[in-house]
């Protein structure tokens, strides 16, 4: 198998199981209560469109529009199964109740990471701090807000066994890279952090936001808040590419600089998983390998 191919699939963790995405459509396996695994297609969605994916900036925005459709409609398919319940008759995954679902997230998740700190920051230019030294600031509350919510969420029980499923998703994809075989045995000697993991994307985008707000006006702050808002596509298109680049640079001081934050981030956002949980990993990605390579 290709290097080119193997290093195409990528993934999330989702109540009681694993998501696996490749470059033809995305799959998922989750354990029911009464221990079977249950596994699932996903299409993607009309975002993933091939001939806009290979432009620069403009790919990252789509790829995480499409993301966000598929992963949750994955979360939605996996709570459903876990609560024991027919999959097939989810009415959260249609059209508008999805897109609600998204918008709502969405303006909750900008209000608390981009918007909040950007007012908090605000307050510092009262004692003196100029503006570099404000974009600092806020980029500073920004990181720890993400922090912060990822710990706390972490407490609770149900929240911490996805975190499980996380390092076995990693580690199932650690292992295919290497073109091991997905057994629980080779799965166990990879680590539950992966450079290419979403962790890594979010503290890039923390970084990048300090730059590019740093040359938007902070004194109108309509525009300054409108800013905060309609900036994050870019941002995101920008730290997309950097990920990308990070990932595959042959420069190893430049490849930790991106990389390194996410993956201490990840020692909190995955645990070491148990032999079932790397069970439902390997499936999903057995499945993946099956629709995507044949």
């Amino acid at each position: 198998m290709s290097e080119k191919l193997q290093n195409t699939y990528g993934g999330q963790a989702l109540i009681e199981g694993v998501m696996i995405r490749g470059k033809k459509t995305a799959v998922m396996a989750v354990r029911s209560p009464e221990g079977n695994i249950i596994r699932k297609e996903i299409k993607f969605s009309r975002f993933y469109n091939l001939k806009f994916l290979k432009v620069p900036l403009i790919r990252g925005i789509l790829n995480l529009i499409d993301s966000l459709i598929v992963g949750t409609k994955a979360l939605n398919y996996s709570a459903v199964i876990a609560e024991g319940k027919n999959h097939e008759d989810d009415k959260n995954n249609s059209g508008f109740n999805l897109g609600i679902l998204i918008l709502i997230s969405l303006s909750i998740a900008i209000g608390l990471f981009f918007v909040t700190p950007a007012l908090i920051s605000q307050l510092f230019e009262k004692i003196g701090f100029n503006k570099i030294m404000i974009s600092l600031t806020e980029g500073l509350l920004r990181l720890i807000f993400v922090i912060g919510y990822i710990f706390i969420i972490g407490l609770s029980k149900d929240i911490r066994r996805v975190f499980q499923y996380h390092g076995a998703e990693h580690m199932a994809v650690w292992a295919h890279e290497d073109g091991n075989n997905l057994s629980k045995e080779s799965l166990l000697n990879y680590t539950k952090e992966h450079p290419r993991c979403g962790t890594s994307f979010i503290l890039i985008v923390v970084m990048v936001s300090i730059i590019v707000f740093m040359f938007f006006p902070r004194e109108n702050i309509i525009l300054f808040i409108f800013s905060r808002i309609i900036l994050v596509p870019v941002i995101a298109g920008i730290s997309y590419e950097l990920l990308k680049f990070g990932s595959k640079s042959k420069f190893k001081l430049f490849k930790t600089f991106l990389n390194g934050p996410g993956i201490l981030i990840q020692k909190i956002t995955t645990k070491n998983p148990d032999d079932d949980q790397i069970e439902v990993a390997i499936d999903s990605m057995n499945y993946a390998i099956e629709l995507n390579e044949s």
